[in-house]
């Protein structure tokens, strides 16, 4: 029995360093360090007067004092509360890696007493809300021995007010996210075990079942998994006879940012040196256990661990080492939306160095996904080892702002996170500009305008039908399918508006309709046809080079409405800070507006950003239509703006321009004039 205590132990130990290993975050996609949010825990512990009979020597507060001591990580804070048909002790979570506020709540575990009656709903309460104000990821781990029992309290509390105390919380925690863990503690269960089960089940947490103190420490091997960061090594496990002990022992063939030597006895530890390089350093002793830890730790250092001992007094020594390595993302191209993106996990020491096989790290139980900021959406993602790292491969399907969350483990939620990912969204485009030749005499003809238009991220397109030529043409849209019906001689343009549903853009199909004689003529005339359509073609052509808007312009019978707010987001270095600006649109009559213009005050902004060749045209349906020739590099919302190339723009559309040596940009918000 003590030897599988002392394993027991070694689990433990092992697995409380897991919340330790930390480190920050960057929000490129390239390459970006990964970091761990806050983690708050709050152990409930029933004190009612059953536990004297449950747990004699008080084991309980022993492995808690040895959890806590044993934690380093900035990242981590640990609280307390006692419970029995009232409040008997509490300590609002403290960040563990400061000594004082340690010292203070290992105070407050070894204080409590066991007595009084048992009120659960009142203690897994008042617990939860000892983590109110706390930032990050929060978990309560309930341990009782026994169900509500308050007929012989005095407080004046019943067990429906603490059935509806336990409803409450456990309905806070599904809401936030926040895991229940419990144990069922003792020897006898009656009906606690399902209750306990209960509560941890509705909150996504763990239940366990513990017949005596020891088996806590394995408890604690399943609530926290042994991080890829530490190495646990066990050097002693032996029952001495009485005296002085003296164990020598090498750190082995890995270097350490932090080492601890840990002692753990069944009696009292009464003293104890550890030896290091010839200078002597005394552990800090807490009753039957000891730690001293130590900084920068090289490979095959020798230490030495002296400790009297009574007779009989079985002593386990165990070697922790834990390295400052962090998990860094690495991406291979741009990120898309509907394209596979392929993603590695590396590990990097404190000195940016690489690390080729981290301890233990394909070992470990890791989860990914990939959740949107904006939407409820959530990807999750299979991740295989390598001899390098982690890798794994993910499809978006839809642009915006995603977050990696990378865990180890169940229940412990040592999440590491990726601040933020942009995924871009590629508008639809034209593939081709073909005229549609048709004659007078032809009937109704179907043309499937996928052959037309196209999506880079694969996306469905919708159309809608814009303007019409009228006199040459009728038409209609149905589906991806466009109907045309030849009304007389002529050429004209058919507009539709494209939207893959996240952006659209304005796309152009030309018509032509002829009459027979037209097609069939005399040999003269088709010659002179041939001529005149040759010139024609030169035409269309030279006609091609203007910029396409300018057809808009002359055909244009709409007006602008709204206004355009613009914004300097960044500046060329030296230049003073620019006030937001307001251009009202409606008093315009023009058929166009040279962004250049808007800001002829702001010359050298405007020549850096090619504000010359931006163009603003009015639409239907308070619409405007954007079109630019700059070398600029322009969005709309999350989509890539193409040159040469017209977009409908409704309230609400911001526009994206960056220089093109990336020192200045600017944002356009199309709003209302109210």
């Amino acid at each position: 029995m003590a030897i599988n205590k002392s394993k027991k132990i070694l689990c433990a130990v092992s697995i409380v360093l897991v919340l330790c290993s930390m480190a920050g975050i960057s929000s490129r996609a390239e390459e970006a360090v990964m970091a761990k949010e806050d983690l708050n825990i709050v152990f409930a512990v029933d004190h009612s007067g059953s536990m004297n009979e449950q747990d004699a020597q008080r084991m309980i507060s022993q492995v808690l004092q040895i959890f806590t001591d044993t934690m380093h990580g900035e990242n981590v804070r640990i609280g307390y509360l006692a419970y029995n048909d009232t409040i008997i002790a509490q300590n609002a979570p403290v960040p563990v890696q400061q000594e004082s506020r340690r010292e203070a709540l290992k105070e407050t575990i070894n204080s409590t007493v066991n007595k009084g009656e048992t009120d659960i709903g009142l203690g897994l309460r008042e617990a939860y809300h000892l983590m109110d104000g706390c930032t990050g990821r929060k978990m309560v781990v309930l341990i009782s021995d026994g169900e509500t029992d308050l007929e012989r309290s005095d407080t004046g509390r019943t067990e429906q007010d603490s059935e509806q105390d336990i409803e409450e919380t456990v309905s806070l925690c599904k809401e936030e996210g926040t895991p229940i863990i419990t144990v069922a503690f003792g020897r006898e269960y009656e009906g606690e075990e399902s209750e306990l089960r209960a509560i941890s089940e509705q909150t996504g947490g763990e239940s366990y079942e513990a017949d005596k103190p020891e088996e806590l420490l394995s408890i604690l091997y399943d609530l926290f998994h042994t991080d890829f960061s530490y190495s646990v090594r066990e050097i002693s496990d032996s029952i001495y006879d009485g005296g002085s002990q003296r164990i020598n022992c090498g750190v082995g063939d890995t270097a350490y940012d932090e080492l601890s030597v840990l002692l753990f006895s069944d009696r009292e530890i009464r003293s104890a040196v550890i030896v290091r390089n010839g200078n002597e350093t005394q552990p800090r002793i807490m009753r039957n256990y000891a730690v001293a830890e130590f900084l920068n730790a090289g490979e095959d250092e020798e230490l030495t661990v002296e400790f009297e001992t009574e007779q009989k007094q079985r002593v386990s020594v165990f070697l922790i080492g834990r390295r400052n390595i962090m998990p860094v993302i690495k991406w291979n191209d741009g990120i898309y939306k509907n394209r596979e993106a392929e993603f590695e996990i590396c590990f990097q020491d404190e000195s940016g160095r690489w690390v080729e096989s981290p301890i233990a790290y394909d070992t470990l139980r890791w989860q990914a996904d990939f959740r949107n900021i904006e939407e409820d959406i959530s990807i999750p993602v299979e991740l295989e080892t390598t001899q390098t790292g982690l890798q794994g491969h993910v499809t978006f399907g839809s642009s915006g702002r995603y977050r990696l969350y990378l865990n180890t483990g169940r229940n412990s939620e040592s999440t590491y996170e990726i601040s933020e990912i942009h995924v871009l969204n590629t508008l639809p485009d034209s593939k081709d500009m073909n005229r549609i030749e048709m004659h007078t005499l032809t009937g109704e003809l179907m043309f499937d305008l996928t052959e037309y238009f196209a999506d880079a991220d694969g996306d469905a397109l919708s159309f809608e039908l814009q303007e019409l030529p009228q006199e040459v043409v009728s038409a209609s849209v149905e589906g991806h399918y466009l109907h045309i019906n030849p009304q007389g001689r002529g050429t004209g343009d058919i507009v539709l508006l494209v939207s893959d549903g996240e952006g659209s853009l304005m796309g152009r199909l030309t018509v032509r309709v002829r009459s027979w004689m037209e097609i069939y003529p005399a040999v003269p005339l088709l010659v002179i046809c041939l001529l005149l359509f040759a010139l024609f073609k030169i035409y269309r052509r030279k006609k091609k080079v203007v910029i396409v808007p300018e057809t808009v312009e002359e055909k244009n019978r709409c007006y602008f409405t709204g206004r355009i707010n613009v914004y300097f987001t960044l500046l060329p270095n030296g230049m003073e800070e620019i006030p937001p600006l307001t251009f009202t649109l409606h008093p315009i009559r023009e058929g166009r507006i040279v962004v250049g213009d808007m800001l002829k005050n702001y010359a050298e902004l405007s020549a850096l950003l090619e504000l010359d060749r931006m163009f603003l045209y009015p639409a239907d349906n308070r619409k405007i239509i954007f079109y630019h020739n700059s070398r600029a590099s322009v969005m709309v919302g999350n989509s890539i703006v193409c040159r040469r190339m017209q977009y409908a723009l409704a309230y609400g559309s911001v526009i994206y321009a960056t220089s093109q040596d990336g020192e200045c940009e600017m944002e356009m918000h199309y709003v209302s004039a109210n």
